[in-house]
């Protein structure tokens, strides 16, 4: 179901099986989620095209993701924005995915440990912001750092029952 070439091509050069520990590497390319460290997965390859299409990229945009987790995500972005801001709240996840998309040539990454709820005010407005998991409600810093004709992307709900919101921004807010 996804369409965008962009996307699609952003898919076939990322080499998913770099991001998740060698005794899974089999299983990279299917369409489910994998574990990583610090109790957390890489998304199905699936969601994660689904979430990158919404934010309906062009190539020179500002973008903020939330939740860097392996990194996976983040590369896919950083193929098809001009920069990406990316948030992890494990300083072990962000220190292995910052060296691992390093070493992959990515110049276009900016990376922070913290509490991605805030946002990165200092850095915005993003004309994208990708958040990876699933909160409750949508923290209002990040909406208030979306820039004028952005998108929002994120999974709202419980662990028992999400819905994938996109949120737009206009000039009405």
């Amino acid at each position: 179901g996804i369409s965008n070439q962009r996307v699609l091509g952003a898919f076939a050069r990322v080499p998913r099986h770099l991001f998740v520990s060698p005794e899974l590497r089999e299983q990279a390319y299917d369409d489910n989620p994998l574990p990583i460290a610090s109790n957390q997965t890489i998304s199905q390859p699936y969601i994660v095209a689904l979430m990158t299409e919404c934010l309906k990229l062009e190539g020179q945009e500002t973008v903020l993701e939330v939740g860097t987790g392996s990194g996976y995500q983040t590369a896919i972005l950083a193929e098809l924005a001009g920069h990406v801001y990316t948030i992890e709240r494990f300083t072990n996840l962000s220190e292995t995915a910052q060296g691992l998309l390093e070493s992959l040539g990515y110049t276009n990454i900016s990376f922070r440990v913290g509490d991605g709820s805030k946002g990165w005010p200092e850095a915005a407005p993003f004309e994208g912001i990708l958040i990876a998991a699933a909160a409750r409600r949508v923290p209002p810093a990040l909406t208030d750092q979306l820039s004028t004709g952005g998108r929002l992307v994120i999974p709202v709900g419980d662990s028992w029952q999400q819905e994938l919101l996109v949120i737009s921004k206009d000039r009405e807010g």
